[in-house]
């Protein structure tokens, strides 16, 4: 058995997890040689027990790793193990890493400069706004956006790493056959059209329950450079990847929000305890470049060797330059002139028919060119 399918069939293993396979891999030699291992050589691995070396072994008896590869080859999908020389090297910096990844798409996507946006399955309208237009933006600054494929706030996060031209990678809480939600199905095939990957670590026919999303949250902290918080409750979900983020030693960011909007009530918690406050994508930069990222810990026996020395800290390039159409030129033009007015005045102003007013205001909202106040007010951004 070759150590692909060594780690695919202990991925295959319910409850083994990567911090049993990190401990077992230095004391066998390889995961082929952990396969093999008796009951009670397992046993004296710390924190497995004879219970659990018994269930382990007739586990083991039982996987059939080359069936899975074939299945998942049938699918045209990638089952990444850390033996691979593309296993990307943040995730063996995390406290429990997975097993093997199930990749949808392109697997360089999981080893660029990446930046997790995370936030509640329900948020507001400006929630969603400022999830679109922070992954729009850093997106264009060559960040590929990771995010959980969910309702809400992930959903808008790839819409506008999408928009901006960009990869953004969504690790789900599901085998990729089960894919969750179902309605994000097309989403999915977006993404992995435009150049980045859907990503599971559970073999196929494992559906979504309450233990799979808070497991996946440690992958999509693990594989950023940091972790951006737009609208959580008190309780989210998103806290979770926070805490994974913190632990992982990537910094947390967070989006300020009304104090009496109970989805503001998690970042304000956040900030309090210590995640930077951050206004705009260029703050969100700034904090990324700011801090090293981790260096990957030298591999046990039986994976790839790591390089000579830790690969340097990616600095994200500068925005590409932003084109604007003919009528978004003559919008900009009223609104630098003119501040603070609403639609009918553009339309009035500008010579664009009020049919297509809408779709550019947006567009250059997008673009973070120009903000709406909550009274339906337009301005040109400043900067």
């Amino acid at each position: 058995m070759t150590e692909h399918e060594a780690y695919v069939a202990l991925n295959m293993v319910p409850g083994i997890g990567g911090a049993v396979v990190r401990a077992a891999i230095p004391a066998f030699g390889s995961a082929a040689a952990f396969l093999r291992a008796g009951a009670g050589e397992m046993a004296q691995l710390r924190g497995v027990g004879k219970m659990r070396a018994a269930a382990f072994r007739e586990a083991f008896q039982t996987v059939d790793p080359a069936a899975e590869i074939a299945r998942a080859r049938n699918f045209s999908l990638r089952i990444l193990t850390p033996d691979a020389p593309d296993w990307p090297a943040l995730l063996e910096t995390i406290p429990s890493p997975p097993v093997a990844l199930y990749v949808a798409g392109d697997p360089a996507a999981l080893s660029l400069p990446c930046v997790a946006i995370v936030g509640t399955r329900g948020p507001t309208p400006y929630g969603r706004e400022q999830a679109r237009s922070f992954a729009y933006r850093l997106a264009q600054a060559g960040r590929c956006v990771v995010s959980g494929l969910a309702r809400g706030i992930d959903t808008e996060a790839a819409e506008g790493a999408l928009l901006g031209g960009g990869r953004t990678i969504a690790v789900v809480g599901s085998a990729l056959d089960r894919l969750y939600p179902p309605e994000n199905r097309g989403l999915a095939r977006r993404i992995v059209a435009s150049g980045g990957a859907v990503v599971s670590e559970y073999p196929f026919g494992r559906s979504a329950d309450r233990q799979t999303f808070p497991m996946r949250n440690r992958i999509i902290s693990g594989l950023s450079s940091g972790v951006l918080c737009i609208e959580a409750g008190p309780a989210s979900g998103t806290l979770i990847t926070a805490d994974h983020a913190l632990e992982q030693g990537r910094p947390v960011m967070a989006l300020p929000g009304r104090v009496n909007d109970p989805t503001a009530q998690g970042c304000h918690k956040l900030i309090k305890h210590g995640a930077r406050l951050v206004e705009s994508p260029e703050e969100v930069l700034d904090e990324l470049d700011a801090l090293p990222l981790p260096a990957p810990p030298p591999r046990a026996s039986g994976r790839s060797a790591p390089p000579a020395q830790a690969a340097p800290r990616p600095v994200a390039p500068k925005p590409p330059e932003i084109h604007l159409s003919p009528e978004e030129r003559r919008v900009m033009d009223v609104l630098r002139q003119d501040g603070g007015i609403p639609a009918d005045v553009v339309v009035a102003r500008s010579g664009v028919p009020a049919s297509s007013v809408g779709p550019v205001l947006i567009a250059l909202e997008m673009k973070c060119l120009v903000r709406r106040d909550p009274t339906g007010l337009y301005s040109a951004a400043r900067g």
